[in-house]
């Protein structure tokens, strides 16, 4: 991903996006609890009949993510989103999302501790990304804060607690399907964190903010309080 200090509000690339994971959300529930005869044709083999209140666990967190998103994209998120990185993360969460309520939502097992486990995780991580995001927005609004890097709210705990957040929601989104290859997904988002979309972002903010940035990165962890 490339960082850029373009702001637009790409309003088509974001539409895509959401339009993308309004769509896997729609036909997972038309699966979920639909009736199967007046399912469209092909799919009308797939139905999810697993546990009624995990489906509904399922399709509550994929709703949920979808309204954090759509107000991410539409009032946090300022650069400019090029066609390439839309299509990129449209490609790639709707068919995720999708697995996640396919493979969990066909689960018999009643919902118990471990579900409430991984609800707290996907909570967790919610609040993380979302307050973190809108506390930056905010103090973003201020003038006197024009051209400045925000350090502060979850922010002075960790470089990029919003990261975190997306890594627990999508740990505790997998819980919940009891099936622990979904496990991998979280795994391979916090990899491509820490490998690839923090070092990139990290290049920028120092090239962007010099000292102000150095000074920040040699007090605070990257991702983790207190660990990483």
């Amino acid at each position: 991903m490339i960082f850029l200090d373009e702001h637009e509000m790409s309003l088509l690339p974001k539409c895509l996006i959401m339009s993308a994971l309004g769509f896997a959300i729609l036909i997972s529930g038309w699966l979920m609890f639909g009736d199967s005869k007046g399912i469209w044709y092909p799919l009308q083999p797939f139905p999810i009949r697993g546990d009624l209140l995990r489906r509904g666990l399922l399709w509550a967190c994929a709703g949920i993510y979808f309204i954090r998103l759509l107000f991410t994209l539409f009032m946090f998120f300022k650069r400019k989103l090029s066609w390439i990185e839309a299509i990129t993360i449209s490609v790639l969460m709707a068919p995720l999302l999708f697995a996640f309520m396919v493979v969990g939502g066909n689960s018999q097992e009643p919902l118990g501790i471990l579900d409430l486990f991984g609800a707290l995780l996907y909570i967790l991580g919610s609040f993380l990304n979302t307050w973190a995001e809108h506390s930056r927005h905010v103090w973003r609004k201020k003038p006197e804060n024009r051209g400045r890097l925000y350090t502060q709210g979850l922010f002075k705990y960790a470089m990029h607690i919003n990261y975190l957040g997306d890594s627990l929601l999508f740990t505790g989104f997998a819980v919940i399907t009891h099936e622990p290859a979904m496990l991998l997904i979280p795994c391979f988002m916090t990899l491509n964190f820490v490998v690839i979309l923090i070092p990139s972002l990290d290049r920028h903010l120092a090239r962007k903010y010099g000292k102000e940035f150095d000074d920040y990165a040699a007090r605070t962890n990257k991702l983790v309080p207190k660990l990483y």
